[in-house]
C-alpha cells in the first residue's frame, strides 16, 4: 500500500518498510507522510542514496522521540 503512496517506497523491501512501520509510524499515515518527506528530502541531497533499510532508518530519525 505505501508503494502506492509513493514511488520512493518502490525499492524498498517489505522487512524494512515493516520495520519502519513497527518502530515508529504504528499504521499512522500522517507519520508515513513524514517519513518519505524526510527520506525524499535525504535522496535529494544524495541522490545515490540507496533505498534500503538505513533509509527509513535515518528519516525515522527526524520524527523525534516515540512517546
Amino acid at each position: 500500500m505505501l508503494r502506492l503512496f509513493h514511488p520512493l517506497w518502490d525499492g524498498a523491501t517489505d522487512e524494512d518498510l515493516l520495520h519502519a512501520d513497527r518502530a515508529h509510524a504504528r499504521g499512522n499515515f500522517r507519520t508515513w507522510a513524514k517519513i518519505t518527506s524526510h527520506a525524499y528530502a535525504a535522496r535529494s541531497r544524495d541522490p545515490d542514496t540507496a533505498v534500503d533499510h538505513a533509509l527509513p532508518t535515518r528519516a525515522c530519525s527526524g520524527l523525534g522521540p516515540n512517546p
